[in-house]
């Protein structure tokens, strides 16, 4: 899997336009909600793996997105239209992996066929890491700079 960082830049960069500001964090929290739910419990209990990869299909996280969502009565369908996108970019870098064994079940419970393009391996994001963060923090610098110029100047 492409690590939290990878996802979270890739989010950031997606998300990085001012229109966005008000439900970005959605977006963000969405990006990396497969492995948060996933992970910890392949982690600490891999005796209930085929469970964690239930958990990290299309079908389970629409169905925990729309429990989430009600926990937000004012503005559910913003709540629900950002995580989802955020989901779909998650799984969208997910899929350019390669696995020695099964990859993902993207079609669970309909198909137990795994599915992917198999570009790089999981280990090769991790590499990248420092790269993603000088990007990031580059972006930002940058940005916050640009709009401080623009406040002085006009």
């Amino acid at each position: 899997m492409p690590d939290l960082v990878t996802h979270t830049a890739t989010a950031y960069f997606l998300m990085r336009s001012d229109s966005f500001q008000r439900f970005r964090v959605f977006f963000y929290l969405g990006a990396i909600l497969p492995d948060i739910l996933a992970r910890p419990i392949h982690i600490m209990f891999p005796q209930f793996y085929l469970y964690t990869i239930a958990i990290h299909t299309p079908l389970f996280m629409i169905l925990f997105t729309l429990l989430f969502a009600e926990f937000f009565q004012t503005f559910r369908l913003h709540v629900i239209k950002y995580l989802l996108f955020g989901i779909l970019s998650h799984f969208f870098l997910d899929l350019f992996q390669k696995h020695i064994t099964d990859g993902y079940y993207w079609f669970f419970p309909f198909s137990w066929r795994s599915f992917e393009i198999g570009l790089f391996w999981p280990e090769l994001p991790v590499r990248l890491v420092p790269v993603w963060i000088l990007l990031v923090a580059a972006t930002e610098i940058t940005l916050r700079l640009k709009r401080r110029f623009t406040r002085i100047s006009s």
